[in-house]
């Protein structure tokens, strides 16, 4: 029976009292909707109502929300449903009736629909919210203690103010910020109970049917995630695994009911997401295929009929040509970030992106094919798309045509256009992504990026793919800035050429992705782009050239502000003792001692690296000695005077001793008593100075200590008294010995023990003179370390190898003690007796240091195919090559001038 037909046999007196325009109004309504027919047989009253809003003004969102707000206070959820139902009805009749009599235009009545799914929302969530609030206490926010808020994010035709009269309402459920309520629950769980209150009562079926279907398909993660997310949590989400169709999806994106104040936030964080500067054929070529997938579904279709929406020359096509030309050009052009397709496509055709006659005849099909879908939807009340063409006859009068022919013509008329204006797209592309640019934009096409990157040379290309993940997917990323991002996203193509051009690449990605990520570097290193191209080189020198750097900056972000925010680079005590002074009293001393070391190693080879391109290697090489050497020798003075040294002093021999002391480098160290009373009351003073050196924490180690240089070696005694030097001097040191002491330095301690002590080492070193058994001595003592450095063709010591450093010490300490003039520096020595050794001498030095920067420990090998070649010699400027035909050629001329010079000291010996 008919909805008019019912009313004829039970409620014929109610007929009876319609005026003509009322009658016409109520049987044009049944014809056109069963479910409005039967609302207005259950509540015929309401037929009124809307007879007199026919030809009043819409009421806009402010008027149905103030209604729907008076069903607040119905407490049971059943019967607050039930009312939601019926205000729904009562509106969407109203609408529809000024639909099929022409009083609003489609737009209009969208529009208007949309903000009744909006006041729905609005009641629902106020409800939810004091009610959860009642049982679970009032969530607060844990970055600013306010009270948290939730909104509803309305997306889809929804969103774009253009709901269907039949539709899901698309919705994305958000709260501002996680936290806990005064009674410990989370914030994520109190919103989520929340907002499933508020789908049940927007859902639930009554006897007045449902007020709406709610779909959260597009919420992040989809059916999967969480019913609710947290402003936080979405932004991460989108920008490490948003991909285009969300984008494309975000762009009708409004806010619906709740705390508008959160919905502007989220505004704010997709905007840049969805419009991009950088947005090329991918975005393009994206939507193409998901037209494509939804065009294969269309077919599925049984003949006779037509999906309206998906098939071709469908709604979706007109809004996705739209969209495309949104997406390309929205970041570049913010007139284009509209919601409504319709007014997007004017703004397309102001801007000159798209053609004024195609745009006319997109704007006519889709008002067509738009009210053909409501037509058809409001039918037998369900929500499709689908036409079937024996309806024409029926569907045709309704559109107002005079047949169906002429309505079919149409239909296909309008459906042939825009399939050929959406097939005919092809934007100007004024960006070119690469493989690894288009797949961190869209997170789609890994496998391209993976080729990609196997193509710029590295071995594990999909290990690099996870490494830019790490990147351009962490919230450091994330947290930038919209034109922060565009500038480092602008920056891939560079950084991808360098990555191509240097060999080491792995450890270079490695090095550069810990320094931005884990060590907190990606806004200096952003910044450095728009202002400062000099600090990128020098963070990009970094990243390939130390893994030692690189890796302690990584892990204390403490360390970034030290780089960066100083000016001058300590390396006296009175910058130590500053510096030390500002460093947590909440650590152990010890400790504290290691940070400041680590600070202070990072400044001194950060400034050694930001000077390798100068010509004055001596200068550089002269301050990373002082800094480190001074460093050391307060270490060692303040362990002295924090233990309660008494009676005793330090010593080193060495790279301390000599003021040479570099990244890695051990101390070689020497504990002399006063007497033996002395050394029995304090024996165990320079054990606990030895523990603190060597000893391991969260800080890492002060460092290494050799004692292979003190009387009898490692099975010596650790700290003997001046008597002891004193007979072992005289009786059983060695040649060699009396080379190493002439580094001997006092570092600190007694200084009546100094003044015994350094008396002693003059007469242990000058006492007797240099003759032929000495030298020939020393010879045979360089030529026995030699042989352990085990040198073959392929690897080179430079330091204990033939013709390395230790040729050039040797030689300048043999001479050192034959003039009887005590020089612990050996590049003073070099200085003053062979000058022209200064140069090789300088040139292996600095080899040694940046070998030891690599990795942060002392190093002196290296081999011909080793990668550490490759970064050395391109901190020189050279090819790998260049610098070991350089490095044999420098031992060579060293050793020749060692056993030249030898021969000439034993000869006039």
């Amino acid at each position: 029976m008919g909805t008019l037909a019912k009313f004829e046999t039970f409620k014929k007196d109610f007929l009876q009292s319609l005026s003509e325009d009322q009658y016409r109004l109520l049987e044009k309504l049944t014809e056109y909707s069963s479910c409005i027919g039967d609302f207005l047989f259950r509540h015929p009253e309401e037929l009124f109502y809307i007879h007199e809003n026919l030809d009043k003004p819409l009421l806009g969102r402010e008027k149905l929300v103030k209604e729907a707000l008076e069903l607040q206070n119905i407490q049971d959820n059943a019967l607050f449903s039930q009312k939601l139902t019926y205000f729904k009805l009562k509106h969407f009749s109203r609408i529809v009736a000024k639909d099929i009599t022409g009083k609003n235009s489609l737009p209009e009545l969208t529009e208007e629909y949309s903000y009744l799914a909006d006041a729905s929302f609005e009641v629902c969530y106020r409800k939810a919210y004091e009610k959860t609030k009642k049982r679970y206490g009032t969530p607060f926010e844990q970055g600013t203690g306010k009270e948290a808020g939730g909104c509803v994010i309305a997306l889809g035709k929804h969103g774009g103010l253009d709901l269907n009269y039949y539709s899901d309402v698309d919705v994305i459920y958000l709260y501002s910020d996680e936290g806990k309520t005064d009674k410990g629950i989370s914030n994520r769980e109190f919103f989520i109970e929340t907002f499933r209150l508020v789908t049940t009562l927007m859902s639930r079926r009554n006897p007045e049917g449902q007020a709406w279907i709610v779909d959260l398909d597009l919420r992040p993660e989809g059916s999967k995630g969480f019913l609710a997310y947290s402003l936080p949590a979405v932004e991460f989400y989108y920008w490490s695994h948003g991909r285009t169709w969300e984008r494309h999806m975000l762009i009708k994106a409004r806010h619906s009911a709740g705390d508008i104040a959160v919905s502007e936030d989220f505004m704010r964080i997709i905007k840049p997401f969805v419009y991009r500067k950088h947005a090329g054929q991918e975005v393009f070529e994206e939507i193409v295929e998901l037209k494509k997938l939804i065009e294969e579904d269309a077919k599925k279709s049984i003949r006779g009929e037509i999906d309206l929406k998906k098939s071709e020359g469908g709604i979706r096509e007109i809004e996705f040509t739209v969209q495309i030309f949104q997406l390309m050009y929205g970041g570049k052009i913010p007139d284009l970030q509209e919601r409504s397709t319709m007014k997007a496509l004017e703004k397309l055709v102001r801007h000159n992106l798209f053609d004024r006659d195609k745009g006319n005849r997109l704007r006519e099909a889709y008002y067509f094919l738009r009210r053909l879908e409501h037509l058809v939807q409001i039918k037998n009340c369900i929500q499709t798309q689908k036409f079937s063409y024996s309806d024409a006859p029926e569907f045709a009068q309704k559109m107002g045509f005079s047949s169906a022919d002429e309505f079919i013509n149409t239909l296909e008329s309008y459906r042939k256009n825009v399939k050929e204006i959406f097939e005919g797209i092809s934007p100007d592309i004024d960006v070119k992504l690469t493989p690894l640019q288009r797949f961190i934009l869209t997170k789609q096409d890994e496998e391209k990026a993976v080729e990609y990157l196997q193509s710029l040379g590295f071995k594990n290309p999909k290990w690099a793919v996870q490494i830019f993940k790490s990147i351009f997917f962490s919230r450091l990323y994330i947290e930038l800035s919209e034109n922060s991002r565009e500038i480092l996203f602008s920056y891939i193509p560079v950084l991808e050429k360098e990555l191509r051009e240097y060999p080491d690449r792995e450890d270079f990605l490695l090095n550069f992705s810990k320094m931005m990520v884990d060590g907190g570097m990606l806004w200096i290193f952003v910044s450095a782009l728009e202002q400062n191209p000099n600090l990128v080189r020098f963070m990009l020198n970094i990243a390939k050239f130390s893994d030692y750097i690189s890796d302690l900056m990584s892990k204390d972000r403490e360390l970034l502000d030290w780089a960066f925010g100083i000016e001058e680079v300590p390396e006296e005590k009175k910058d130590f003792e500053k510096e030390l002074s500002v460093i947590s009293q909440k650590l152990d001393y010890v400790d504290r001692l290691k940070r400041l070391k680590k600070i202070v190693e990072v400044l001194v080879s950060l400034r050694y690296l930001s000077k390798l391109h100068r010509d004055n290697p001596e200068e550089r090489l002269k301050e990373i000695n002082r800094a480190l050497s001074n460093l050391a020798d307060f270490i060692l003075e303040k362990l002295y005077h924090h233990f309660e040294g008494k009676e005793f002093a330090i010593y080193s021999l060495g790279k301390l001793g000599s003021r040479e002391m570099n990244v890695g480098s051990d101390l070689d160290l020497i504990f002399v008593f006063k007497d033996e009373n002395s050394k029995n009351r304090y024996l165990k003073i320079p054990q606990e100075i030895v523990k603190a050196l060597t000893s391991y924490s969260g800080e890492g180690i002060l460092y290494n200590i050799d004692l292979r240089l003190r009387p009898f070696g490692k099975g010596g005694e650790l700290s003997p008294s001046i008597s002891f030097y004193r007979n072992y001097f005289e009786k059983e040191a060695r040649v060699w010995e009396r080379l190493a002491w002439t580094k001997a330095r006092f570092i600190a301690g007694d200084e009546s023990v100094r003044k015994e002590m350094d008396s002693l080492i003059n007469e242990f070193l000058f006492g007797t003179p240099v003759d032929r058994d000495f030298i020939t001595e020393a010879i045979d003592m360089r030529f026995r370390l030699e042989g352990l450095a085990r040198e073959t063709p392929e690897e080179i010591d430079i330091k204990l190898g033939k013709g390395g450093i230790t040729d050039i010490e040797f030689l300048i300490q043999t001479i050192s003690l034959k003039y009887r003039k005590r020089i612990t520096n050996i590049l003073e020595g070099v200085e003053l007796f062979r000058k022209n050794l200064i140069d090789d001498y300088l040139f292996l030095r600095e080899v040694e240091a940046r070998l030891r920067m690599i990795k942060g420990v002392g190093m002196s090998k290296i081999y011909r195919n080793s990668p550490f070649l490759y970064r050395i010699a391109h901190s020189f400027g050279m090819e790998p090559q260049q610098l070991w035909e350089k490095l044999v050629s420098t031992k060579k001329e060293i050793r020749e001038i060692f056993l030249r010079e030898m021969k000439i000291l034993k000869e006039g010996a």
